[in-house]
């Protein structure tokens, strides 16, 4: 028989999912990557700066659609969790309630080219 892993090696983003789903709080980049790394479940930190890889890696999860959200600088918690807390339409409704609608200005034509004209 094949010799079985200990654990099985999932993706350093499923484990600061898994960190977060616990946490039941935002918690801060490098606290995250702390757990990340301790819990030797993720494959793929084999860098020196092992940190900073999952700091740009909740930076970029936290865009829209990612599963992270970004709740003050370099604190994240993960977007499902915020969509509960607040309804999407409830804080989109209030924001867009506060700011003017602008009208378009005309474009500006340029004279044609021609002969030049004398005042």
């Amino acid at each position: 028989m094949a010799k079985q892993r200990a654990a099985k090696r999932v993706s350093a983003k499923q484990v600061a999912i898994d960190v977060l789903r616990t946490a039941d709080e935002p918690l801060k980049a490098k606290e995250i990557a702390k757990q990340v790394i301790e819990s030797g479940r993720c494959s793929g930190l084999k860098g020196k700066t092992p940190e900073a890889t999952i700091s740009a890696m909740l930076a970029v999860g936290s865009k829209p659609g990612g599963p992270f959200k970004r709740v003050d600088k370099g604190t994240y918690m993960l977007a499902e969790t915020s969509a509960t807390s607040t309804p999407p339409a409830t804080a989109k409704g209030h924001a867009q309630a506060h700011k003017p609608v602008q009208e378009q200005k005309p474009k500006r034509q340029r004279p044609k080219a021609g002969p030049s004209q004398s005042r």
